[in-house]
This record gives C-alpha cells, sequence and structure tokens, in this order.
C-alpha cells in the first residue's frame, strides 16, 4: 500500500479502517488526518469497552506487555520483538486514539482511568495472566497503576523514562527542572490552540533529550510514527494524568526495574531517579549511548538490561 498515491493510499487506508470497525460490530468512525506510515500488517485488533486497540503478539513463554508514551505507538517496541526477547510471549498494543487505531469525537475519553481500563482489560481478554509490565514515558504511570490496583496480573515493572513528576517534587535541585517542564507545557499547549500539533510533538521530543535538534535529526520513518501520533497531545495536555506521589510508588509491592539512556534530559533523569528511590527495592540502570527513546537508540544493550531483569523473576 506504501507504493499508492497518497489521496489512493489514505482512502485504502481508511476503508480498510471502517471494514474492519464494520466486522467488529462497532461504532467508532476512522480518524480524520492521513497517516504518515502504512498499516502494520502483522497487527490484530481487538474490541474492548469504549475503544477497538491494535496489538502485536509473538512467541511463547511468560507474557511481557509494552505499553507506549504519548507521542509514539506499538511500534516504538519494534527492537524489543524476535531474537530479542526469545523465550517470552511478546505483546505491544497501540493505545486509544495512538495510530493505527481508529476513532472520532473530541477525545474527552482519552483519560488516565481509561487507558488503565484498556490495559487491564487487554490483559484479561487475551488470557495472558500474570505478566511482565513494561511501560515508556506517560505508559509507565498506567503500568504502574495496574500494578497498585492489580498486583496479582503483575510478575514485574520496567519504568522506562517514567513521566511521573510529582515523585521528584521536593528533591534538591528538581524545583528548576519542573518549572522549565511547566514552560514546555505552556508552549505545548500554544502549538495545539494554534493547530500545529508537529510544533508541540518537536518541542516534547526535543525537551526529552535536551536537544534542539533532536526532532528534525530523525529518520523520516521515526519522524513519522510521531507525525502519526501528534493528534493525541492535544488530548494529554486537556487531561493530564493525576499525580503519582513518592507515598503511592511506595506501596508498590513488585519486582521494579528503572531505565533511562544516559543522554537522557535532566527532566526524566531526576524523574527516574526519585521513583528508584520511592519504589521499594527497585533496580536503577542507565543505558549507555542512548538518550531518551533507550530501547532504540541502543536496543541490544537495553534488551540485555530488560532481559537479565525479567531472568531472575
Amino acid at each position: 500500500m506504501s507504493g499508492l498515491p497518497p489521496l489512493d493510499r489514505r482512502s485504502a487506508w481508511l476503508a480498510l479502517a471502517t471494514t474492519a470497525l464494520a466486522v467488529c460490530g462497532c461504532q467508532y468512525m476512522p480518524h480524520a488526518y492521513e497517516p504518515q506510515s502504512p498499516p502494520i500488517l502483522e497487527s490484530r485488533t481487538i474490541p474492548l469497552p469504549g475503544a477497538i486497540l491494535t496489538f502485536v503478539s509473538e512467541g511463547s513463554g511468560q507474557p511481557v506487555l509494552f505499553v507506549h508514551g504519548n507521542i509514539a505507538d506499538l511500534r516504538t517496541w519494534s527492537n524489543q520483538r524476535g531474537p530479542a526477547l526469545k523465550g517470552y510471549q511478546v505483546v505491544s498494543y497501540s493505545r486509544r486514539y495512538h495510530y493505527p487505531n481508529a476513532w472520532a469525537g473530541t477525545g474527552a475519553d482519552y483519560t488516565e482511568a481509561n487507558h488503565q481500563q484498556d490495559l487491564l482489560s487487554l490483559i484479561r481478554e487475551l488470557h495472558l495472566g500474570r505478566v511482565h509490565l513494561v511501560g515508556f514515558g506517560s505508559g509507565a504511570q498506567v503500568a504502574v497503576e495496574v500494578a497498585l490496583s492489580h498486583p496479582e496480573l503483575v510478575r514485574t515493572l520496567v519504568l522506562v523514562a517514567p513521566a511521573m513528576g510529582a515523585a521528584a517534587a521536593g528533591r534538591p535541585g528538581f524545583e528548576a527542572l519542573a518549572a522549565e517542564r511547566s514552560e514546555l507545557m505552556v508552549q505545548m499547549t500554544a502549538a495545539v490552540k494554534a493547530q500545529e500539533d508537529e510544533k508541540a510533538a518537536k518541542l516534547l521530543f526535543d525537551a526529552g533529550n535536551a536537544s534542539p535538534g533532536s526532532y528534525e535529526a530523525l529518520p523520516p520513518p521515526l519522524k513519522g510514527e510521531i507525525l502519526d501520533n501528534a493528534s493525541v497531545l492535544p488530548f494529554f495536555l486537556a487531561a493530564p494524568p493525576p499525580p503519582m506521589p513518592c507515598a503511592e510508588l511506595g506501596r508498590l509491592a513488585v519486582p521494579t526495574l528503572v531505565v533511562t539512556g544516559e543522554r537522557s534530559a535532566g527532566y526524566p533523569t531526576a524523574i527516574a531517579d526519585a521513583v528508584a528511590t520511592c519504589v521499594p527495592r527497585a533496580l536503577r540502570e542507565t543505558v549507555p549511548s542512548a538518550g531518551h527513546l533507550v530501547q532504540r537508540e541502543n536496543a541490544a544493550a537495553f534488551n540485555a538490561v530488560l532481559v537479565g531483569f525479567l531472568a531472575t523473576h
């Protein structure tokens, strides 16, 4: 389908999505923007209460379930598939409103409560049992919430660049980093109000890597993935996740690993350090030669850390 002219490609993609929804008997329509990427051919869809989610599952063994962050989808875990996690059932999915899921409406249902319920429903509908739960960015908080509310479903917890600023509140030096983050949110909000979703995504990506040019330096396929998901930022900014303070993280009772890249910006690094301190007996790892997208920028080292942790549980 990638060889079709733009208009034909969009029509074909929308027809495919509409057909899939008709088969499911659901009342959701495809989103109105044109995807930057072709369909994920090996993916499947599953109808859940209020959403139809796309997922990929492969391999066998203990299930490892991956949860992506804000301007991403299931493809952000592409380097964690295949031989990288041999001996495990690897499942990654796209959260509601994220590519290539079809949607319509105002995004009012893009809430933390619904993300949590979607994850719980996915675990149950796919009969995964107890899972190794890996969350990146905002997806890390969704994973934490499931581990807190249903610890019987979570074997281990891996938090990659967790976006839970409240955990670091009051720590030395964090106030200045939080002020910079607040200014970033102001700039992003202005961008989405001006219907410049790509600008908002660029601001967020560059901030995570502490580099004003990191977004522009991305290869076209990876930039396309971000563009496919930039349209969720207005929903996220309108209803950000509730604070996850240190005391709440202290209630976690599952083995936990916290990971960042050595070139990750100060804000996510400080949060990761705080989270690792808040969670009882948590392990803290820094992957060399990697920035914010640690699982892609140095996949071999990240996978070695991940598999080494999973193997002990």
